[in-house]
């Protein structure tokens, strides 16, 4: 009897063990979950809190950010010289930086270095994130396998399911594991991991629009003033325009692993015309944003040297402004309030672009703009076309006063 009632208790503690056990690893799992609601809840309010700064369109402050620096040299090219990326981002910065601050005195420039020394991705973000910068902007040079691949590229913070893209963004975030005690610092940052993508995911919509549009008119001025092969606006998960408070682009200038392109950016000319060409972008950009023309700006101040000026033949033009209103990574076109608006659909570079109307002239579509503005659409801004194709406000009201 005894030993019925021993065998008795020891099954019953051997199972309430196994029950135990169970919990316990409940209980684990449940926190972890708890701990991964609230790491999103947070991502969520810091994207709520970002949204609420954009309180103005003025540009007070630019962050000119050169890429790598010190002992991280970045893309070391063919290797034929002792020039690499570190050194021609900081060139093509530093004459950037001069080209704004002769034309726009009044706009403070920040640099992330301004000599040969080595900074931790997350000081780069910080340095901006401080000063409450209105512009980020970071400067690299690619590189790759193939010798043969050339061009420009512009890059704003997002997922990207291409290799390619993702590929040039592991290269740029690996400069982290340069740095001492980088897994506390980034607490378990990993670009390489599907978490941290999922993060990247989730911060990568508050200044999407403005960047974007950066973004297409360096993509432009790469083209056509500057002449030289460009890849495209494209989106990659970089870490150091995932952290910036404002609207940022990372530049690629073009691949030094490629003789040709390593020699024009060895060059000075070569530099001049990458930072004239990402200057007039910024020029267009701070255009569209404040909804000024800088017609009124003293043109000498404008680095003209290098560049090709645009051919525009004397056609009757058929300029439409329009009011650019949302970009989203998904269909928007059957969301009841795009129904109501009529909103017109474009997809463009992976994304997908929302406008309203089609007005003859800037004045009218100001209205408009206006009107967007008061409906919630804050970060309204005009967009003109011509024949179809997108172009800059200050190209489209020189159109319309040569051909009138």
């Amino acid at each position: 009897m005894f030993f019925n009632v021993q065998s008795k208790c020891y099954i019953c503690n051997k199972s309430l063990k196994k029950i135990l056990s169970k919990l316990i690893k409940l209980y684990y799992i449940f926190l972890s979950n708890v701990r991964s609601v609230l790491f999103i809840a947070i991502i969520f309010v810091f994207n709520l809190n970002s949204n609420a700064q954009i309180n103005s369109n003025s540009i007070n402050t630019i962050v000119i950010d050169p890429g790598h620096g010190g002992k991280d040299s970045g893309t070391m090219g063919t290797k034929r010289f002792k020039i690499y990326e570190k050194h021609v981002a900081l060139d093509v910065s530093l004459k950037l930086g001069e080209y704004i601050s002769n034309t726009f005195p009044n706009i403070e420039i920040i640099y992330t270095r301004k000599n040969d020394v080595f900074l931790e991705l997350h000081e780069r973000t910080e340095i901006a994130n401080r000063k409450n910068a209105d512009l980020f902007i970071s400067v690299h040079c690619d590189g790759f396998t193939n010798s043969n691949a050339s061009g420009a590229s512009v890059f704003v913070m997002g997922m990207s399911k291409l290799k390619a893209n993702l590929d040039v963004a592991m290269r740029e975030n690996s400069a982290i594991y340069m740095e001492d005690n980088y897994k506390q610092t980034y607490e378990g940052f990993d670009p390489k991991s599907p978490e941290s993508n999922i993060v990247f995911s989730l911060m990568q919509n508050t200044y999407l629009d403005q960047s974007l549009q950066l973004a297409e008119f360096v993509e432009h001025e790469f083209s056509t003033t500057a002449n030289r092969k460009s890849r495209g606006v494209k989106q990659a998960p970089f870490y150091v325009i995932s952290r910036t408070n404002m609207p940022s682009i990372l530049i690629e200038c073009g691949f030094l692993t490629n003789p040709k392109e390593e020699e024009f950016l060895h060059t000075d000319k070569g530099k001049d015309f990458i930072a004239s060409a990402i200057y007039r972008a910024f020029k267009s950009y701070k255009e569209n944003i404040e909804n000024i023309n800088l017609d009124s700006v003293n043109s000498t101040q404008t680095p003209k040297r290098y560049v090709k000026k645009e051919i525009i033949e004397p056609k009757k033009p058929d300029i439409i402004f329009k009011v650019q209103i949302g970009t989203f990574l998904k269909s928007m076109i059957k969301d009841e309030l795009f129904v109501i608006l009529d909103a017109q659909e474009i997809f463009s570079d992976g994304v997908y672009k929302y406008y309203i109307g089609n007005e003859l002239s800037k004045i009218e579509c100001e209205n408009l703009k206006d009107s967007m503005i008061k409906k919630g659409f804050k970060d309204a801004f005009i967009v003109p076309f011509y024949k179809n194709k997108r172009i800059s406000v200050k190209e489209a009201l020189d159109l319309q006063i040569k051909l009138h």
